[in-house]
């Protein structure tokens, strides 16, 4: 299975990909992590491609964590099926706050994360939180345009509590067995 998991900010997405992972031992490769140990230039752009297609062409079966709508097309091309996470905006928030005070205190909560992420309470973390209040408004939209561009051999799964994702888990572990 090639699984693609998208969603806002403090929607589960890692959550529920640890579980998957856990249950099928299957790649990871989570985009914030190849991201965010760039210097975000042009170049870094290019190799951020360049890593999702080897990845993608070294597995049979993968999960990629993350939205990046600037490369999605590449997962779209090759993901069989996408969990698309969606929470209200005021459990994201939450989450997210509480992931940052526990990351504070135990660099091991984000093992997605690189080695020399560090987290600021500053401006730059509440203009994070801003994009993560804003995502419904200012993101769906463009995943929606990305996500519109699906196969009919590919399927959309919308997951919006915990008994989806127990369905989810589920349905896959029936597909390995």
């Amino acid at each position: 299975m090639k699984l693609m998991v998208i969603g806002s900010p403090g929607a589960g997405k890692t959550t529920l990909i640890q579980k998957i992972i856990a249950q099928t031992g299957w790649p990871l490769l989570s985009l914030d992590h190849e991201w965010h140990q760039s210097d975000y230039s042009d170049e870094a752009k290019i190799k951020f491609r360049q890593t999702q297609q080897r990845f993608m062409a070294e597995h049979d079966n993968w999960v990629i964590d993350g939205n990046y709508t600037g490369s999605m097309d590449l997962r779209l091309a090759q993901a069989d099926t996408i969990l698309w996470l969606q929470v209200p905006r005021v459990v994201a928030i939450y989450r997210i706050l509480k992931r940052s005070w526990r990351f504070k205190h135990d660099r091991r909560t984000r093992p997605e994360m690189p080695a020399e992420f560090v987290e600021h309470f500053d401006a730059d973390y509440r203009e994070f939180l801003s994009f993560v209040w804003h995502f419904k408004r200012d993101n769906v939209p463009k995943l929606r345009h990305q996500i519109a561009k699906i196969r009919p051999d590919q399927q959309l799964i919308v997951v919006r509590n915990a008994k989806d994702k127990q369905r989810i888990l589920a349905q896959i572990k029936s597909r390995l067995d």
